[in-house]
């Protein structure tokens, strides 16, 4: 895949993943709360796959060939896998309806941190190591 078609691709994800979050975000029914989390972990790892996978490792090679210092690009890889981290541990934690309905307050309010630390995410990637990634 060439690069345009991988940073395209990346983009659309995040669109679909947001859209996710934002109908979990909807939701009242622990149930329906439970599978919408399963769809949006479902895409999440999808699109894990392929930025870990392939664009963070093409960045990274890119950069070296042309060589540029990684260190700072390495550090920032980093701070998207702990985001990433975390987000995998707010979708364990309510994985089972019960969990969310037992627990509907705190849902919602680490819903809605979870739901900023996921755009901060995004923004971050969309703004600077996509962008740069084209240009090399």
């Amino acid at each position: 895949m060439d690069k345009e078609t991988l940073v395209e691709t990346l983009k659309k994800q995040h669109k679909g993943l947001q859209a996710d979050l934002s109908a979990v975000a909807g939701l009242v029914s622990g149930a329906d709360i439970s599978s919408g989390l399963v769809k949006f972990k479902n895409d999440l790892i999808e699109h894990l796959n392929l930025e870990n996978g392939t664009f963070y490792a093409e960045l990274l090679k890119k950069m070296k060939d042309a060589g540029q210092d990684t260190k700072d690009t390495e550090a920032f890889i980093e701070s998207m896998n702990d985001i990433a981290k975390v987000v995998m541990a707010f979708l364990e934690k309510y994985s089972v309806a019960e969990h969310v309905n037992n627990n509907i307050d705190a849902f919602i309010q680490e819903t809605g941190g979870i739901i900023k630390a996921f755009n901060v995410r995004i923004e971050s990637e969309e703004e600077g190591v996509y962008e740069i990634f084209l240009t090399l």
